[in-house]
């Protein structure tokens, strides 16, 4: 997973020029070729056109969710999304486990907003996964998240999470590739779509109640 990245809202004329907006991504892109770097534009793209044509969240996601795949189009990427998101979050972390390259998630804000845009995608023709998978996935997050609120820190409530979660995966007896693992502390409301079942993806966000707005997520590549 990439921390939250927070931009200065592109200029119209840098809107009209997406190449001049490439200097804006920075990073190594984690050992990817280039197409993570445009993932990353075409999310800021979306989420600009979200902000200045949104009203609420709801609005603003759902212009986020019409556009990004024309973005995605636009810039000759192979991808399908499979999950949109606007939050409200502070203290963000992230780390990946194994392979996970095959997982696009960028987590996108500017300097003088409060939202955050978070798109999850995966290489086009990438398989679903069954539903008791899913399900059994959610299981094991939930689980992890709870073994995780025992800890006294955020950076130690992380560290429990992934361990937490690393160890039902590898005890699964499937040969899952690599996971991206996200924590954050919550400062309004998450709101995503479509709903988790349907995002044909092993992703969970954790807890189901709350834990004094400390929220875990992941994403999990199937094995190939």
């Amino acid at each position: 997973m990439k921390k939250v990245e927070i931009f200065d809202m592109p200029t119209r004329s840098e809107r009209r020029d997406p190449e001049a907006l490439k200097k804006r991504i920075q990073g190594s892109n984690g050992g990817r070729d280039d197409a993570y770097g445009a993932y990353q534009l075409a999310c800021l793209m979306a989420a600009t056109e979200a902000e200045e044509d949104g009203s609420d969240d709801e609005a603003c996601l759902s212009q986020f969710e019409d556009v990004l795949p024309g973005w995605l189009s636009r810039l000759g990427l192979k991808l399908d999304v499979h999950a949109y998101g606007v939050c409200h979050m502070s203290d963000n972390a992230g780390v990946d486990r194994g392979d996970a390259s095959s997982i696009y998630w960028t987590l996108s804000g500017f300097r003088d907003r409060s939202r955050i845009y978070e798109a999850i995608a995966f290489p086009s023709g990438t398989p679903a996964p069954s539903g008791s998978l899913m399900e059994q996935y959610d299981d094991w997050s939930q689980n992890a998240a709870a073994v995780a609120e025992e800890e006294s820190s955020d950076s130690a409530r992380f560290s429990a999470f992934v361990d937490s979660m690393t160890e039902y995966l590898n005890s699964s007896g499937k040969k899952f590739p690599g996971t991206s693992f996200g924590y954050f502390n919550s400062a309004g409301s998450e709101i995503y779509t479509p709903s988790m079942e349907e995002t044909g993806m092993l992703w969970s966000v954790a807890p189901l109640g709350s834990f004094d707005g400390h929220m875990y997520e992941c994403v999990t590549a199937l094995p190939k």
